[in-house]
């Protein structure tokens, strides 16, 4: 071994893509295996693909000696499918410490390339200069300092797409809590406002009616207070 290839999927940014489903695209084109020795997912996963010890199909012409690596993405997400640098920071870490551990163990290696770098190839892939960012990796296992191993930036705090569900007050009646009372009080109060200004039948209906309403008010949060163990 002595030359590191980096490639990309080319796959739409933020789309996440499995090594067996690219296995399964190199199968269809009538390979032997998956291509690359490495895919890195998303989320900074390093799963094994062609067994380090075949020599790949990443590079034509080029593939003796060379152990090719791929991360998912490569390309914009917006429709045109542009060449674009769509690594995580999870992806750019299990990057740069699968070099540094693949140059520990093979001191042959003295190179890494991205695709585009070799001669005939007219692909982006993998689109960022792979060459500047990663050979100081191995040139600093080779001189014996440990490798600059970066760190995962901390992502950006996600939104959830919906409001998290209220949760239940432990330990306190359904029944008691202040905002139930509160609300009841606000209630009788605009029903006692109303009748003053109704008939007295009228009155007398909807006496009915709020007496039933409040019943089943009543029953429906007894019953929740049941299922809710409070």
């Amino acid at each position: 071994m002595n030359t590191i290839v980096i490639h990309c999927s080319a796959t739409p940014e933020g789309r996440p893509v499995s090594v067996e489903t690219i296995r399964r695209w190199h199968l269809d084109r009538g390979w032997r295996d998956i291509g690359y020795h490495y895919v890195i997912d998303l989320d900074g996963n390093v799963h094994e693909g062609r067994p380090i010890g075949r020599i790949g199909a990443h590079v034509r012409g080029h593939n003796t000696g060379t152990i090719g690596i791929c991360y998912v993405g490569g390309v914009t997400n917006d429709g045109r499918l542009a060449p674009k640098d769509t690594r995580t920071p999870a992806q750019k870490s299990a990057l740069r410490s699968l070099v540094a551990e693949l140059a520990e163990t093979y001191p042959g290696i003295k190179t890494v390339k991205g695709h585009r770098d070799f001669p005939g190839v007219a692909k982006a892939c993998p689109c960022f200069d792979a060459q500047p960012e990663l050979q100081p990796v191995v040139a600093a296992v080779r001189a014996g300092v440990p490798a600059p191993r970066s760190k995962p930036e901390p992502a950006d705090p996600i939104e959830p797409a919906f409001p998290p569900d209220p949760e239940p007050s432990a330990g306190k009646s359904l029944l008691r809590s202040k905002t139930n009372l509160s609300a009841i009080g606000a209630f009788v109060t605009s029903v006692v406002t109303a009748l003053t200004s109704l008939e007295t039948w009228v009155a007398a209906l909807v006496i009915v009616i709020a007496a039933g309403f409040a019943f089943w008010i009543i029953r429906e949060r007894m019953q929740k207070a049941r299922e809710l163990g409070v």
